[in-house]
């Protein structure tokens, strides 16, 4: 392993003791105190040391350290938590006055052209001399516990000897647990003006010698005083925390004066401070011209500090050095060492805890107790507090015991094991220093933060230091509290880091295996101090340089949050900006060129990390106003707004003291924050600085305007209604007139003169905050003038004062443009200015399509030119102006009819001769051509109650309407400028919120083109009446069923009167069973009961089903479909009337909107039971009505409002059916399977099948009803015996095509599992009854009841079978023939049963109430 490098806070400290004389003569030459002299000599080059097995250890640079005895007893007596406080703070307001300077000296460069500070940073290396030069012992270690004290005195002195007996004698006021296990040395300097001639001064070091020990020194300066010597550069000391001053030491007590003038002090005071006897004088200057402002040294930038000493004078204290360090400090660390270390081995030896077993097993007098805890001397008591610290006049300490024989006392965690390790990784004894330092850590008494700086990189430092710094916190609290360490572990943690940072190599520091950067930024913890901060920062250079950019941006960020706090900005936005560029990098990004290409995106786009660099801008731009350059500020703020990114919720949301973090009060937005900061911010600096504003350059990062959705919108366009809605009607438009002409619908798109035309600005606001936009306009321009950006004079552009757009608001804007001759007019751009503030000008053109037609276009993107909004105004032409003239909002109920009128007007310069209009698909509007056809004059006061109406039965939809100009205006032409009304009634079928969507098509003469205009007009539609049907079977054989129509009133307040009920079918002719209430009063039903029976008369119900079978048919096979229609259809109408007003359904109006109507109802249906056949082929395969079907027409009226209307519904399905299309679907499953390369087809060929299977066209079900009489009493003597009971079973074939073979089988069923009390029955005589049913057939058949016994009994134990067969021909049998219902059917001998292969099995209804006849006893009645 490579020898470590320690950090100089890890060197021996020695404590200098001067006398006043050394003192005098410094100062009188000009130079500071003698322990910085001496700091100036350190480190010392090539040093030797030996190790305990005598192996000889070069250091490269021996560092010592030097201080004055007096500054470490003012600072000793300090309590630890008060100093660290105020170390921190100390090292921060350094920071705060230096970081300024800082920032210019950051780019310099040196000789070679590289960056000063590329391997460091300047607030590192500072907090980094601040802690090297801590040199005040702690209780916790003994690094800064002196290791020598030399005591100093001249030959200038009146009495040399006495002066250095006096010092010798002098007691240190130092607390109990400080470690003076240390080498005593003499120095005797010898100026050049001593009144000592060199022979005496030789004379008295020997007697110093024989005195005190060999460890004695004569040093000779010359110190020239005129003129001074030059100065030399030195590098600068460390800085020290200055004490909390001389002025709070306790008064001195008075003293006696010695023989040589000196004050001599007795043993100390008692504890708890005894007081320093030397008196507090005044210090000499620190090191000439030494600048305590100028930044940390670095290796290439001269740090401003020298010494005036001659280079002699130099040699000499080099020589003296060299002496004291190598010749007496190191051998006597050595020899402490070797006695420590048998010491430490003779405690850790197996021997005396096996012995201690031995003799406790073996019968020992008494056991032996292990040896105590080892001290440093070898007589640890001590007499008295004087006998510790005071050394006699004869007290040699030129032997090792005699240096030893002074302990410490308790009350420190530095014992004698420690100084070992401490004093052996000094010396480079490395494996002695990690196995004591091992020991230490086992018996939890340190030596964690000094193991990673001796050992090999290996995961296990991590623990090392991690441990370290959880024992200086103690326990956390519980997640979630906020915690702080004391100021004290605050402290010591940022000298571990230092000490971490110093000693390991920086590879081996920054290698994946410690991650030493990790180490940093643990030790920070949370505690919010500049130095603290530093570390953060110093992490995050640290990860910088290798590459970890993600990792240094988040420490950098927390490391400028925590300066911010401290109010250190110019820091605190260096560190911010340096986040914010470390984010902006984009990571490494291994993808294919072809992704990019595909993506439409370029490699370099990278807009950064999103949720991060807004707020780091916000802080940014905050420092840089509070600073004073808004320009700055303004910018940031200004790039902030753009559109948020939404993120994951916030997992931990952050909470404070004072409720601004409750989650009971709404979040602000930040963008909401943004940009109050910039209004606030842009509005100080127009204040202040007028229009320094404008050449700033300063653009919105946003853009309101939607270039591709904005419009041009004529006076015959409509503003509201879906754009997809209108092109369906043109296209339908064209598709009908494509059958009668060649002429186009023009769309021209052009303007006319003194025309009004809008440009529709479509505007989004991105953010999440409402913003307004003022003077809101567009740039207009002529085509030819491309360079002019001005509007030209004959355009007028409106101006819109102040839009507001909310948070992520959509509104569409009309300007209004009007020009006054015909010209070529080119809209370019939007104009507006933001809050009133900055001006915006956004751009209205649309990048043109990619080109493709030469290889490099389609190698490489290139672009059409881009398309600009363009208008032609040209002359008044054909114009028509077309709008409603009650254009108020209107609420309408469901079915009602209104009646409106939308006014025309001949805007243009030719006449009108022929006008076309369209509806939407689902409006329901009759055109009132001269009010002959109107709904008022539909109902006859005798009219027939039934009728028949003849339907297209087809699904095509409605051609566009003609209006005759005659029939609304006086003449057949509508002039120019001349005015008319077109009248027509509205019915308002599906509720909700619609749009009625009129296209008037027009033209001038027969052969020209055809010219359009929109009008729409928005209503509301709320329902009025529930209206439901259901059906069941008749036992009647008047009806085959009863319908039931209920219609319940869902207004709130209103009755409502329902004047007439109308059914519609091709199959079934109803009829009313009972009278039902006219009028509904709110929140109420009304039930109406029809008799339904079947109805033959009319004509293309078996045409219609025909007509389906074939066409589903050829669908299935995969054969084209032809596009013929339905066949027509008849339908039978019956109505019920309350009066006999009859509204008849043949009139115009009435049957067009029922056609309307049902059309829209069959079209969503087949639409959703076949979304697999395209809705184009819908009108060829499928009618408008199921002949099975009855629809049910309901007219209402409100008589107090004079509003009246109708609801169409589509009532029940009746009769049986039996699969129809069964063939068919067999058919095109037995069919052989087409080979398709695409899977999908297949699916949607399935899909369909599966549908047309499913469909209404293919019902299938039981067509037999059976009706069992129920509730009859029957009387009998049962004294004459058991009674035979007669009972009737009626079967009904509800089938109007197809015959029925039913089988009754009756049973015995002795049980009785129900609940109802009812005896089983048991049937006599016959027990299996057959008959064939022809279609809308019934029959009753007989059985007998043996009852034993009086009583209730059910009419249930039976099953009916029932099998299907194909219809007869028509030759044998007429397909309107009736059936007798008394008789027995017989079929012809002719006749021959075929089966169609459809059985169903019937049995009594499980649940509900069941069937029975009484019988009664009359024979206890008699």
């Amino acid at each position: 392993m490579a020898q470590p490098n320690l950090p100089a806070s890890l060197s021996p400290h020695v404590c200098i003791l001067a006398s006043p004389d050394v003192q005098q003569v410094l100062e009188g030459a000009g130079l500071p105190p003698l322990s910085e002299i001496l700091q100036c000599f350190s480190p010392l080059p090539n040093v030797t040391t030996r190790t305990t097995s005598l192996t000889s250890v070069p250091h490269e640079l021996f560092f010592v350290r030097f201080s004055d005895v007096l500054d470490i007893e003012n600072a000793v007596h300090e309590d630890e938590e008060q100093r660290a406080g105020r170390m921190m703070d100390w090292m921060g307001s350094r920071i705060s006055q230096r970081c300024e300077r800082w920032m210019d000296t950051l780019d310099a460069v040196d000789d070679k052209g590289r960056k000063v500070w590329r391997n460091s940073t300047p607030w590192w290396e500072e907090v980094k001399r601040c802690v090297e030069g801590d040199h005040v012992p702690s209780s916790t270690e003994g690094w800064n516990h002196p290791v020598s004290l030399i005591l100093a005195v001249t030959t200038t002195a009146a009495n040399p000897l006495q002066a250095l007996q006096e010092l010798a004698s002098r007691a240190f006021d130092f607390p109990p647990w400080v470690d003076l296990t240390s080498l005593r040395y003499f120095l005797i300097i010898h100026p050049s003006n001593s009144p000592l001639a060199d022979p005496i001064a030789e004379a008295l070091i020997n007697a110093v010698k024989k005195q005190y020990g060999l460890h004695s020194y004569l040093l000779p300066l010359h110190l020239p005083t005129d003129p001074l010597p030059q100065p030399v550069s030195i590098q600068a000391l460390p800085p020290r925390l200055p004490t909390t001053s001389s002025l709070e030491s306790p008064l001195l007590t008075p003293q006696p004066t010695g023989p040589s003038g000196l004050g001599i002090s007795p043993a100390p005071t008692p504890p708890p401070h005894p007081a320093s006897p030397m008196p507090h004088e005044r210090r000499a200057p620190p090191l000439a011209h030494k600048s305590t402002e100028d930044p940390p040294p670095s290796p290439t930038l001269n740090t401003g500090a020298t010494l005036r000493l001659a280079s002699d004078d130099i040699q000499q204290i080099g020589a003296f050095m060299r002496e004291f360090v190598a010749r007496n400090l190191v051998p006597w660390m050595e020899k402490c060492v070797i006695e420590w270390n048998e010491n430490y081995s003779s405690s850790r030896r197996l021997p005396s805890r096996l012995f201690s077993s031995t003799r406790r097993l073996f019968g020992a007098a008494s056991a032996v107790s292990s040896p105590a805890t080892p001290t440093h001397g070898s007589s640890p008591s001590v007499s008295s507090v004087t006998s510790r610290f005071t050394h006699g006049a004869n007290n040699s300490v030129s032997s090792i015991t005699s240096v030893t024989s002074v302990s410490t006392m308790g009350g420190g965690n530095v014992n004698q094991q420690r100084r070992l390790a401490e004093f052996a990784t000094i010396l480079g004894d490395y494996k002695l220093a990690i196995s004591v330092w091992e020991t230490l850590r086992k018996e939890g008494r340190g030596g964690s933060d000094i193991l990673p700086l001796l050992s090999a990189p290996s995961p296990a430092l991590a623990l090392h230091a991690d441990h370290a710094l959880s024992t200086l916190r103690g326990p956390q609290p519980r997640q979630g509290v906020p915690f702080e360490a004391p100021a004290n572990a605050q402290y010591r943690a940022l000298v571990y880091a230092v000490r971490w940072e110093s000693g390991i190599n920086r590879p081996d520091f920054l290698s994946p295996t410690l991650e030493g950067e990790r180490w940093l930024v643990k030790a920070a913890s949370s505690a919010e101090e500049p130095p603290t901060a530093i570390l953060y920062a110093h992490a995050a250079f640290l990860s910088e340089s290798k590459r970890s950019r993600r990792r240094a941006a988040l420490w950098y960020l927390v490391a400028a949050e925590k300066l911010e706090k401290t109010g250190i900005k110019p820091l605190a936005m260096y560190f911010f900006r340096k986040a914010h560029e470390l984010y902006q990098v984009p990571p490494p990004k291994e993808l294919s060129p072809s992704f990019w290409e595909s993506e439409g995106r370029s490699p370099t786009q990278w807009e950064g990390f999103s949720a991060v660099l807004p707020a780091i801008e916000h802080e940014l731009g905050r420092l840089l106003y509070t600073t004073g350059d808004t320009a700055g500020a303004v910018k940031y703020f200004l790039a902030l707004l753009k559109p948020p990114v939404q993120h994951g919720p916030q997992l931990h949301p952050p909470y404070s003291a004072n409720g601004a973090g409750s989650p009971l009060l709404p979040q602000p937005s930040r963008g909401k924050v943004y940009l109050e900061d910039f209004r606030v911010a842009f509005k100080h600096f127009k204040v202040t600085e007028g229009d320094a504003w404008k050449k700033l350059g300063l653009q919105l990062p946003i853009s309101f305007c939607q270039a591709k959705q904005t419009r041009v919108r004529f006076p015959g366009d409509a503003v509201e209604g879906d754009s997809a809605a209108w092109e369906k009607l043109e296209d339908d438009w064209a598709a009908f007139w494509s059958q009668h002409g060649k002429e186009k619908l023009g769309k021209s798109g052009k303007a006319a003169v003194n025309e009004t035309f809008w440009v529709d600005l479509v505007l989004k606001n991105p953010l999440d905050v409402e913003v307004t936009l003022s003077g809101l306009t567009v740039s207009v321009r002529e085509k030819s003038a491309e360079d002019t950006k001005e509007t030209p004079d004959f355009v007028e552009v409106e101006v819109v004062d102040d839009v507001v757009l909310g948070p992520r608001d959509t509104r569409t804007i009309p300007i209004a443009v009007q020009c006054k001759k015909p010209a070529a007019l080119v809209i370019t751009h939007a104009v507006y200015e933001f809050f009133s503030l900055l001006p915006a000008t956004e751009s209205l053109a649309v990048r043109g399509r990619r080109l493709n037609d030469t290889p490099q276009q389609r190698q490489n993107k290139v672009y059409a030119p881009d398309v600009l909004i363009r208008v032609e105004v040209e002359e008044a032409g054909q114009r028509l102006h077309v709008h409603f003239v009650d254009d108020r909002h209107m609420v309408l109920a469901q079915g009602e009819y209104k009646h409106q009128r939308v006014w025309l007007t001949n805007s243009g310069t030719r006449p009108i001769s022929e006008l076309w209009v369209l509806t939407g698909e689902n409006d329901e509007v009759w055109i009132e051509a001269g009010g002959s056809d109107s709904l008022e004059a539909s109902s006859s006061s005798s009219p027939p109650k039934t009728e028949i109406l003849r339907s297209t039965n087809s699904l095509a939809s409605r051609t566009p309407h003609r209006i005759p100009i005659d029939a609304i205006h006086s003449a057949p032409q509508l002039g120019p400028g001349e005015e008319t009304q077109v009248p027509f009634i509205l019915h308002a079928a599906h509720h909700g919120e619609q749009d009625l969507c009129m296209l008037f098509v027009f033209r001038e003469a027969p052969d020209a083109p055809f010219h359009s205009t929109r009008v729409t007009r928005r209503y509301e539609v709320k329902p009025i009446l529930n209206i439901s049907t259901s059906a069941r079977p008749s036992a009647s054989s008047d009806q085959a069923y009863i319908v039931n129509i209920e219609i319940e009133n869902v207004t709130g307040s209103t009755n409502v009167e329902v004047k007439q009920v109308s059914t519609l079918s091709a199959s079934w002719d109803c009829s009313p069973l009972h009278p039902s209430s006219s009028v509904i009063v709110p929140h109420q039903l009304a039930s109406l009961s029809l008799g339904a029976k079947s109805w033959h008369a009319g004509s293309g119900v078996s045409e219609t089903k025909e007509f389906v079978a074939r066409k589903l048919h050829a669908l299935l096979q995969g054969d084209p479909v032809d596009p013929s229609e339905p066949p027509p259809l008849d339908l039978t109408c019956t109505h019920i009337a309350s009066d006999s007003d009859i509204v008849p359904l043949h009139t115009p109006a009435t049957q067009h909107f029922i056609h309307c109507g049902r059309r829209t109802m069959t079209a969503q249906a087949t639409a959703a039971a076949h979304p697999d056949i395209p809705a184009r082929l819908h009108r060829a395969l499928f009618p408008l009505y199921n002949p099975s079907t009855i629809d049910v027409v309901v007219f209402w009226a409100l008589p107090a409002q004079k509003r009246a209307g109708h609801i169409l519904l589509q009532g029940p399905a009746l009769g049986a059916s039996h699969a129809p299309l069964r063939e068919v679907v067999q058919a095109a499953r037995g069919m052989k399977a087409k080979r398709s390369m695409y899977a999908q087809t297949l699916r949607e060929r399935a899909a369909i099948l599966e549908a047309v299977e499913a469909c209404e066209w293919n019902r299938e079900e039981d067509p037999v009803a059976v009706f069992v009489e129920d509730g009859e009493v029957v009387g009998h003597d049962f004294r004459q015996g058991p009674c035979r009971v007669p009972l009737s079973f009626t079967f009904r074939n509800l089938s109007l095509t197809h015959p029925a073979r039913v089988t009754l089988k009756l049973a015995e069923n002795a049980g009785n599992d129900r609940v109802d009390n009812l005896l089983p029955p048991s049937y006599a005589g016959r027990l299996v009854h057959r008959t064939v049913l022809e279609p809308s057939q019934s029959y009753t058949a007989h059985a007998k009841l043996w009852a034993t016994r009086p009583g209730c009994y059910a009419l249930d134990s039976w099953t009916v079978e029932t099998e299907v067969g194909e219809p007869p021909a028509p030759s044998q049998k007429s397909p309107g023939q009736p059936a007798e219902a008394d008789k027995t059917p017989q079929p012809t001998h002719t006749s021959v049963w075929r089966s169609r292969q459809l059985r169903y099995l019937q049995r009594p209804p499980a649940g509900g109430a069941r069937p029975f006849v009484t019988v009664v006893d009359t024979g206890r009645l008699g």
